[in-house]
């Protein structure tokens, strides 16, 4: 896929994205939330949903079939809205305990976003934190380095992703348009579902996100096979979800910004 217009502006999101490889911080406040209220959940049901509004995160994981079974037998109640509310709730009082625990750049993070000023391209971000999370999260960041332009949050929007809403706030702000002069930049199927709806170009990441959802040490820690095939997975995860290319890390977007504005219209 070749940029046929000059690009303006990149929309990142955040855990797994640019801070926090893995995306673990989110992880490990579901999981106590769920087993605080009696359903304790696996990685993989909690990822699911990841990038979303996590009222909707925290919906979703209740819809899951295994989920909704124990609900009824161990808890002998419904997966409704109240249960939606109670988990939810717990999950964002613990939540902002996580967040500087997770809060280290990704490699590359921080020269990519000083790459993209430097070629005069805005820097967004959409996430699925609230305001109140975003507090706590981005005086950290920024101190390390990480400081988009505008930053929307899931509560700021009528709807949050995979809605875009979120993405066509920032390019009002920042005056860019059309969207298909802007790139979606993130590591979950609902970033790729966010951009798509916004009619923009959609970048996944792989190796430092949710997918393949291991922090950078037991990435490393991998043998080479083992790397090789969850990197893949992911991709495909990603792909599938609307991803237009997949890089391994954010570290790798500068290159391929480069090459696709050499590969011209």
């Amino acid at each position: 896929m070749s940029m046929g217009e000059p690009l303006q502006l990149v929309v990142f999101d955040w855990a797994g994205t640019l801070l926090d490889f893995g995306c673990r911080g989110p992880l490990n406040a579901f999981h106590d939330a769920f087993r605080a209220a009696g359903l304790p959940i696996t990685d993989a049901i909690a990822r699911r949903p990841m990038g979303a509004h996590k009222r909707d995160h925290v919906r979703e994981i209740l819809h899951d079939v295994d989920v909704v079974a124990r609900v009824r037998t161990s808890l002998r109640r419904e997966p409704d809205e109240q249960l939606v509310e109670t988990i939810y709730e717990d999950f964002a009082r613990r939540l902002p305990a996580m967040l500087p625990l997770h809060a280290d750049p990704i490699p590359g993070a921080v020269e990519t976003l000083a790459w993209l000023r430097r070629s005069g391209i805005h820097v967004g971000s959409t996430t699925g934190y609230t305001r109140d999370m975003m507090d706590v999260l981005e005086p950290l960041a920024r101190a390390a380095g990480i400081a988009p332009d505008v930053v929307i949050c899931a509560d700021e929007v009528p709807q949050a992703r995979p809605a875009p809403w979120a993405c066509f706030r920032i390019a009002e702000r920042l005056g860019v348009y059309p969207l298909s002069r802007a790139v979606k930049v993130g590591d979950t199927p609902a970033d790729m579902a966010e951009g798509r709806n916004a009619g923009m170009r959609c970048v996944g990441l792989s190796e430092c996100g949710n997918e393949v959802g291991l922090g950078r040490e037991a990435v490393e820690a991998l043998d080479q096979a083992e790397r090789t095939r969850l990197v893949a997975e992911a991709e495909r995860r990603l792909r599938a979800a609307g991803a237009h290319a997949v890089l391994r890390s954010v570290a790798d977007l500068p290159a391929w910004i480069e090459s696709q504005a050499a590969r011209g219209p």
